[in-house]
């Protein structure tokens, strides 16, 4: 409760927030809330949405974070859902995901699996992760836009010299509606097809917000990224 405290507490004061599609986001029972990923950012950013909509979020993050002293007492604390990519039980975390959402709890994931390496932010094809939790839960798939985190940690955020972060800058979060997944079959073919359309509807609603708010990352970097 004191992190969860602290750290709303500094989004909402250190950032000017506009989040518009909040009440797409179910009041109760199981979702999964799928965002974009441009930034080192963007789980708290994700957290503060979640939070500000009065639900709790379960993320699944990598493993390597929960190797860092610095935050893993958080994530674990937190009961974040940990990844362990690349080993035999990687699968276990979409099993623990699934078990969380049939206790009616709200996941929280960025399709991508990473921050998207494209140069100018548009998001990269979605893993399969998103769209097996939803075929298999039944629960609501919600696409998320989210835009100005990169002007404060963006990806080799060391490049774009990034020293400390301005207070009072934009961040924009637009909620879209759950997609319509009735009757998709549990195959890897539909798995792709889901992730497409996610990915689809999440870059359209972030291009909505992308004239609102400038990439400010320098063009020299955003040419090397």
């Amino acid at each position: 409760m004191v992190v969860r405290n602290v750290v709303v507490a500094s989004m909402r004061t250190w950032f000017r927030w506009a989040i518009e599609g909040a009440e797409n986001i179910p009041t109760k029972g199981p979702a999964i809330l799928a965002f974009n990923h441009i930034s080192y950012l963007d789980p708290l950013a994700a957290a503060y949405v979640v939070d500000a909509a009065g639900r709790k979020p379960r993320f699944l993050a990598k493993s390597e974070l929960f190797d860092d002293k610095r935050i893993s007492w958080i994530l674990r604390g937190t009961r974040q859902i940990e990844v362990k990519r690349g080993t035999p039980s990687a699968p276990l975390a979409l099993e623990h995901a699934l078990e969380a959402l049939g206790r009616g709890e709200l996941i929280a994931i960025f399709p991508e699996g990473k921050v998207t390496v494209d140069p100018d932010l548009r998001p990269m094809p979605a893993k399969t992760g998103a769209a097996r939790m939803a075929i298999r839960s039944g629960a609501p798939l919600i696409p998320c836009g989210l835009w100005g985190t990169s002007n404060i940690l963006p990806r080799e955020y060391k490049r774009y010299k990034v020293r400390w972060w301005p207070p009072k800058q934009d961040l924009l979060v637009r909620i879209g509606t759950p997609l319509d997944l009735s009757g998709r079959k549990d195959t890897p073919e539909v798995w792709r097809a889901t992730g497409a359309e996610l990915m689809a509807g999440i870059s359209e609603l972030t291009a909505s917000l992308r004239p609102a708010v400038p990439d400010l990352r320098s063009p020299k970097a955003r040419s090397v990224a």
